[in-house]
């Protein structure tokens, strides 16, 4: 049984995001997302224990992880 992941994307051009994709148990490798604009996301926080990770965009701003987060 596959197991899946929910992410929201906090800034860059796909600020707000929220994806759901398959996760890959037998790696150990962490979630990265390429945005449109090119640049690579990284996990940053996880809500309401383990619902959806938080991934931040390399240009994101304070306020911007802080409005992703409050949602």
């Amino acid at each position: 049984m596959d197991t899946f992941v929910d992410y929201i994307i906090a800034g860059g051009p796909n600020h707000g995001r929220v994806y759901c994709r398959p996760l890959d148990t037998r790696a150990c490798t962490p979630l990265v997302v390429i945005t449109a604009d090119g640049q690579c996301c990284l996990p940053a926080a996880r809500k309401q224990a383990g619902a959806r990770l938080v991934l931040l965009h390399p240009e994101a701003t304070g306020a911007q992880f802080r409005s992703i987060l409050a949602a």
